[in-house]
């Protein structure tokens, strides 16, 4: 018997009813179109450019970010290498992909279905976590059923516990579920790809669109009807060559097109911006470099890892928390950290000024600093430095002592 067999008699039998919370996250339906009838959604909005590198930048940045499983005591963090979760996150969360792929995967769910969801299986004796299963909401719709205060998944025709699934939610009304961007940026987007239709359009006509051609005969509806069809179908044709031959002194003249027209396959450009915008990432990570230069290339990605990775990187972390760690675990300090640090490594000059800093200021020592260059460490060097004239009074009386009993 699975949960949902479980539940039912309680459903049928108390007067309090099971809710089911927000939609899900399926993006499918959102009114908008292009003006060829192709509905906006995540496959389609994908052919943007624009919007395809965003959701790559986006999912790859929030890959790379390294995970690590430290415990907090009073004064130090314990980084716990042997940890299970740590393999899991880090290593193979599963038998089908890699750890970096997996956490590419869930956030590209969260923000095109505005939900990721993963199924936790569990040691059946330890309940420790042992895998954590995607789930593909194309083939497996999800439900999110509120009932006396707890959260039941269907997913498929299963019902889990809360416990047992990890669900990180996108923008959200409720709290509980999310909603994929492209709720919100279907207008925005169906205009941008009408735009990019247009453009096709044009493209394949070579430009010719529309056109007039003037008789010096009177025709009949008729005969207009049949001469117009026939030189549309010879400049209609795929070929590199389009010769059309008029008759009845006739005049070919070709409407240009007009400067709104013109403007309207521009209209790519500022799409760009908007993407920018729904999907909370500048404009020069879209390769859009208006208005930037090198002086400032730094400034925007510590600004593209504060606004666009970091949230991310907190919603994750606080949901994987909760539901891999037992209680007994988090009581005891353990919790999960991503190193947004991994993805502002600066050029070599900018880096070695960093950690002279911190190496003379005491914060790392010189061991330290070659763990994260990748070296190892070599004896003598896990002392921190001091500069003279940054030393305590009680450093400067020890040194004091140190050099009379010399």
């Amino acid at each position: 018997m699975n949960l949902q067999q479980a539940l039912l008699p309680i459903f049928q039998t108390r007067s309090t009813t099971p809710t089911t919370v927000g939609n899900g996250g399926f993006a499918g339906l959102f009114g908008a179109s292009t003006k060829n009838g192709i509905p906006v959604n995540d496959k389609s909005a994908l052919t943007l450019s624009a919007f395809y590198n965003g959701i790559e930048i986006i999912t790859n940045d929030f890959a790379k970010l390294p995970k690590a499983v430290y415990q907090k005591t009073t004064d130090n963090r314990i980084k716990l290498s042997g940890h299970h979760v740590q393999y899991l996150l880090t290593k193979r969360p599963n038998q089908y992909m890699s750890a970096y792929m997996f956490n590419n995967m869930m956030i590209q769910y969260a923000i095109l279905k505005g939900n990721a969801y993963a199924i936790i299986e569990r040691d059946p004796y330890t309940a420790k976590p042992t895998a954590l299963q995607i789930v593909d909401q194309d083939q497996e719709p999800v439900k999110v059923i509120k009932q006396y205060n707890k959260l039941f998944y269907l997913i498929g025709n299963v019902t889990y516990n809360a416990d047992d699934v990890i669900h990180v939610p996108g923008f959200s009304f409720n709290g509980i579920t999310g909603i994929s961007v492209i709720a919100h940026a279907a207008n925005s987007l169906g205009v941008s790809l009408s735009s990019q239709e247009f453009s096709t359009d044009y493209y394949n006509s070579k430009g010719i669109g529309t056109a007039v051609i003037t008789a010096s005969t009177s025709m009949t509806p008729d005969a207009k009807k049949a001469y117009g069809s026939a030189i549309a179908s010879t400049l209609d044709r795929k070929d590199n060559w389009k010769v059309a031959i008029l008759d009845e002194n006739a005049t070919f003249q070709h409407l240009k097109i007009t400067p709104q027209e013109a403007q309207f396959l521009a209209t790519n450009k500022y799409g760009i911006e908007e993407v920018a915008r729904f999907l909370n990432i500048s404009t020069h990570k879209l390769k859009s470099l208006d208005n930037t230069n090198n002086s400032i290339t730094e400034n925007l990605e510590i600004a593209h890892v504060n606004d666009s990775i970091l949230p991310w990187a907190i919603k994750f972390d606080s949901e994987y928390e909760y539901k891999l760690f037992s209680e007994k675990e988090l009581n005891s300090g353990v919790y999960l950290k991503s190193t947004e640090g991994a993805l502002l490594r600066a050029d070599k000059k900018t880096q070695a000024e960093y950690f002279s800093k911190l190496l003379f200021s005491g914060v790392y020592t010189r061991n330290e600093v070659r763990r994260l260059l990748d070296l190892n460490s070599i004896e003598g060097l896990d002392e921190p430095l001091t500069p003279v004239n940054t030393q305590t009074t009680s450093q400067i009386e020890e040194n004091k002592k140190a050099l009379n009993n010399e």
